[in-house]
């Protein structure tokens, strides 16, 4: 049977058995072609057909997905979320899982003399690799002590970081009762782990998690601490991860009606691809995303890979997806510049886990301490945002890409916080954007100028927008940059 015919054929199916087994399908319509051949030919349409899937043994079970609404936060489980996040400790859980997994390895004792000096000598190595340009990266978990490195010093930081991202989801009814979430080279498991601590944090949620990774190292990692943390409560299946290369992986290997899609600090991590390769890749697993679903994309906040991602998100744009966090275009159409955008978000830093200050001893302890929350992200969706609740008027504000008219005079401007502070004790400096600007524009306030008028930008969380009003507007030669200096004069306002 001709695909044509056999998709249709499928949709008439499906009108009388919303669950069904491909051998049940494939004798129906009378097809000739081996189920194997039927499922390669009907799998790219599953996710229009907000079909899932399930193995049963050599046969396959397709279910018609049923529509969910938004789980949204009541106020309780919002607090209990935030104060978690505000002073954030790894779960004992993992940390406990984590040092179990080193003496699986070993066969020492997690904290002994040796086992420690070698897990800070694998640190040490993955910390001159990331600080290589790019071009001369080799980060590689190929061997063990490298996974336990990664597990001492990086993992702990990207769980809490990945339930932030959770929280930003659910705050924008992203989450479901039940999700179909896909980790993109997921290492150790540290997004489903993240998840399965959310869920179980707010409860009355649910998730089948899938995985891709391609070290073998990871993966034993993986198995072991999933199985030992994630999962034990019943709020989600970890399903067997799929051992490939991200670059080689094709749309049968990716589940259908997927709710989430996420590529956590694996991109940068993709050598020789330059940034419309990296977004032809994600396109291609946006295929499996379903209407209601979101891609999550979060890297190191360096400069490097924070205009890398932002370069990629162009390209992910023209392949047809939507942005939708953390940037707001407030003009509408007009785009800035991805190469000029160091935009990050910088969150309360986690407590060091156990592993963590049992390396720190000693010369240089502060080497072996990761606790900074500090990462670059986007959130990407087939359908386009929501228009702003509040816009700007042209008459009452001026867009970034006009500053070169008001140099040094007093405008108001409406633009969006896209990092933390980049300033000092003394002076706060946040890069801010309105989507028009084709240069750095900085929004600048000096403790001495500080007053409960313009304080409000120093509590402005990354994505929010904000009113500038009588603000100076400077030109930074040295770095072809613009400053907006915040005085006591001005007013800084949620837009």
């Amino acid at each position: 049977m001709p695909g044509e015919n056999l998709i249709e054929a499928l949709e008439r199916f499906l009108l009388v058995h919303p669950r069904f087994l491909l051998s049940e399908f494939v004798r129906e319509a009378a097809t000739d072609s081996d189920p194997e051949a039927v499922a390669s030919t009907v799998w790219p349409f599953l996710t229009g057909m907000s079909i899932v899937t399930e193995p049963r043994g050599r046969d396959l079970l397709l279910t018609r997905k049923t529509p969910q609404e938004p789980r949204c936060l009541d106020q309780a489980e919002q607090a209990g979320i935030e104060k978690f996040l505000r002073n954030p400790a790894v779960p004992q859980t993992f940390q406990e899982a984590v040092e179990q997994y080193i003496e699986k390895k070993t066969g020492k004792s997690w904290n002994d003399p040796i086992v420690l000096e070698r897990i800070r000598k694998a640190v040490v190595l993955q910390k001159d690799e990331y600080w290589k340009e790019r071009e001369k990266r080799r980060i590689s978990y190929r061997k063990g002590y490298g996974v336990l490195g990664y597990l001492a010093y990086q993992a702990p930081g990207y769980m809490v970081q990945f339930e932030h991202l959770l929280y930003l989801l659910a705050g924008k009814g992203l989450l479901f009762p039940h999700m179909r979430v896909l980790d993109a080279g997921t290492g150790p498991g540290v997004v489903p782990i993240a998840i399965d601590d959310f869920l179980e944090r707010i409860g009355g949620c649910g998730a089948d998690l899938f995985s891709v990774e391609q070290s073998g190292e990871f993966l034993e990692a993986f198995r072991f601490l999933t199985d030992t943390v994630a999962g034990r409560r019943g709020r989600v299946l970890v399903h067997a991860p799929l051992e490939r290369d991200l670059r080689n992986i094709a749309i049968r290997d990716i589940p259908p009606s997927l709710d989430l899609i996420v590529f956590q600090n694996v991109l940068n991590e993709l050598s020789g691809l330059s940034p419309v390769e990296k977004g032809d890749l994600v396109a291609g697993f946006a295929k499996s995303l379903a209407l209601t679903g979101s891609i999550l994309l979060i890297e190191p906040a360096d400069l490097s890979n924070s205009t890398e991602l932002r370069k990629v998100v162009a390209a992910v744009e023209k392949a047809g997806l939507f942005l939708h966090a953390p940037c707001r275009f407030l003009w509408g159409g007009e785009r800035c510049r991805p190469d000029h955008c160091w935009s990050f978000v910088e969150k309360a830093p986690i407590r060091p886990t156990r592993l963590m200050e049992a390396l720190a001893t000693g010369l240089e302890g502060y080497r072996y301490r990761n606790t900074d929350i500090k990462f670059s992200y986007a959130l990407l969706r087939k359908v386009p945002p929501p228009p702003p609740s509040a816009s700007p008027s042209s008459r009452r504000f001026a867009r970034l890409s006009t500053l070169q008219r008001h140099l040094n005079r007093r405008v108001n401007v409406a633009a969006t916080v896209m990092s933390g502070n980049l300033g000092d004790s003394r002076t706060s400096v946040f890069l801010v954007c309105d989507g028009t600007s084709k240069k750095p524009v900085y929004a600048i306030l000096h403790e001495y100028h500080k007053t409960p008028n313009n304080e409000r930008l120093l509590s402005l969380p990354n994505g929010a927008a904000a009113r500038f009003c009588s603000v100076l507007v400077r030109h930074n030669p040295r770095f072809d940059s613009y400053n907006l200096l915040v005085t006591r004069e001005s007013r800084i306002s949620d837009l």
